[in-house]
C-alpha cells in the first residue's frame, strides 16, 4: 500500500514538473512578428526622443506608429459599408 502511494505522488510530483517546464519553454519562445516590431520600433528616431525624456504626445504618437513595420509606407482606402452586391 505504502509503495503503491508513493508511486502516485512521484507520478503527480513529474506531471507537475513536465507542465511547469512545457509552460516556461512556450514563454521563450518569441513570435517572429514581436521580434520584427521590437526592432521596427527601437531603430526610430521616436523611440530615442522618448528614452532621452521627450514625454510629448507626439513623440509617443510617432512610436507608436512604428510598432507594426509591415504597415509602413501603408494608406488605408476607405470602403462603402455596403457596397453594391449585384
Amino acid at each position: 500500500m505504502r509503495t503503491h502511494m508513493s508511486f502516485f505522488r512521484t507520478a503527480f510530483r513529474a506531471t507537475i514538473a513536465v507542465a511547469v517546464i512545457a509552460t516556461l519553454g512556450a514563454c521563450a519562445s518569441i513570435p517572429k512578428r514581436a521580434w520584427a516590431n521590437g526592432e521596427a520600433m527601437t531603430s526610430s528616431r521616436a523611440y530615442r526622443q522618448v528614452l532621452s525624456g521627450d514625454n510629448s504626445i507626439r513623440a509617443h504618437r510617432e512610436l507608436q506608429s512604428t510598432l507594426n513595420p509591415r504597415r509602413l509606407n501603408y494608406r488605408e482606402v476607405a470602403f462603402p459599408a455596403f457596397g453594391d452586391w449585384w
